[in-house]
């Protein structure tokens, strides 16, 4: 069993590795990205071997996100900081002041959304795949394993969805439309349950 941890490990630090080479290109390298997606596949299923069908995969994605959180913050330790360039002059304090005030509260908003709002509809997403999965006759544990690896991916969605998205209406409709259809498919589970 450890020499299947040991493997799964190494094709996960792999796997990672020749993703962040593929990124680290100017032009798209897909002998890259299929190597690095398959090694990591390589590597859940090594961890498959160690814990079983169900918890096998669960400990290697884990695992995998923990060499990768790693992997980011080594890349961050060793990119250089840029120097701060100066601002170019501005006709007038008052005019420095309201531009400051007004992205301050521009970020602020966004931040908020991005916390309370979006964290409410990946939740409601999420808790709508799970319902509608369980509503379906899907397998209790690998209907839990999908909500859980949805739920920071769509979380992570709509925080880059709410961050660049410029139009207010934009944003409050992606978020009322993905709770509106979540909430209907919870209901409708719920009524078939």
């Amino acid at each position: 069993m450890l020499l299947w941890q040991i493997a799964g490990t190494c094709l996960s630090i792999a796997g990672i590795y020749a993703l962040y080479l593929s990124w680290r290109r100017k032009q798209r390298s897909w002998s890259l990205v299929l190597a690095g997606w398959g090694t990591l596949l390589a590597a859940i299923w090594a961890w498959g071997k160690t814990s079983g069908v169900d918890k096998g995969p669960a400990i290697g994605i884990v695992v995998t996100v923990l060499i990768a959180m790693v992997a980011v913050l080594i890349v961050a330790l060793r990119t250089p900081t840029k120097e701060r360039r100066e601002p170019r002059g501005r006709n007038s304090v008052v005019e420095i002041q309201r531009s400051v005030w007004h992205e301050g509260l521009s970020t602020t908003f966004s931040v908020i959304a991005i916390v309370f709002a979006g964290l409410m509809a990946a939740i409601s997403a999420c808790t709508a795949l799970f319902m509608g999965g369980r509503a379906l006759g899907m397998e209790h544990t690998a209907n839990l394993t999908a909500t859980m690896i949805a739920f920071p991916l769509v979380w992570a969605a709509l925080a880059v969805f709410i961050g660049y998205t410029q139009s207010i209406g934009a944003r409050a409709g992606m978020l009322t439309g993905l709770m509106t259809v979540s909430i209907a498919i919870i209901a409708v589970a719920l009524q078939g349950a």
